[in-house]
């Protein structure tokens, strides 16, 4: 019958250390660490001068302004359908706000098979309601999305 009691005795201990553990940590941090946070998600297609005319996807989050190890930070995936170009795209010290508030996102795929910068306008709106310029180095060129999603949280 010992055994049992000593069993869940433990099994308490632990549960207690885990919940005091997560809100010592949730406590100390949450205000060193806010963040501002940026993501663009969209096509762009308007006036490609991409080869073919394809449009170019894209979904890149970046962290702009924090105290944590990833600010300025982008990662995220862009494509070119009729190119066969699908990539995981990055950056680092990759987010630039602007003084009008505005963002550029510069980033590259691993292999260089893509090297984008991407500008939003402002008004910032909420939904697939926001201009987002993408220019390439690789693939070379140029289009508009005229319905992206422009997402800016933080502090």
């Amino acid at each position: 019958m010992r055994k049992p009691r000593l069993r869940f005795r433990l099994a308490g201990v632990a549960i207690l250390a885990c919940l005091l553990m997560v809100a010592a940590a949730s406590g100390s941090a949450a205000g060193a660490n806010n963040s501002e946070q940026v993501v663009f998600s969209g096509v762009a297609f308007q006036n490609s001068t991409f080869p073919l005319g394809t449009p170019a996807g894209f979904w890149i989050w970046c962290e702009s302004d924090s105290g944590n190890p990833y600010v300025s930070n982008c990662a995220g995936a862009m494509y070119f359908y009729a190119l066969g170009i699908t990539e995981h795209v990055f950056g680092d010290d990759a987010v630039t706000e602007h003084a009008d508030g505005t963002y550029t996102l510069a980033v590259h795929s691993a292999d260089g098979s893509v090297t984008c910068w991407l500008t939003n306008f402002l008004p910032v709106r909420h939904g697939p309601a926001n201009r987002v310029d993408v220019s390439c180095s690789a693939p070379s060129g140029t289009a508009t999305s005229p319905n992206a999603v422009v997402n800016v949280t933080g502090p």
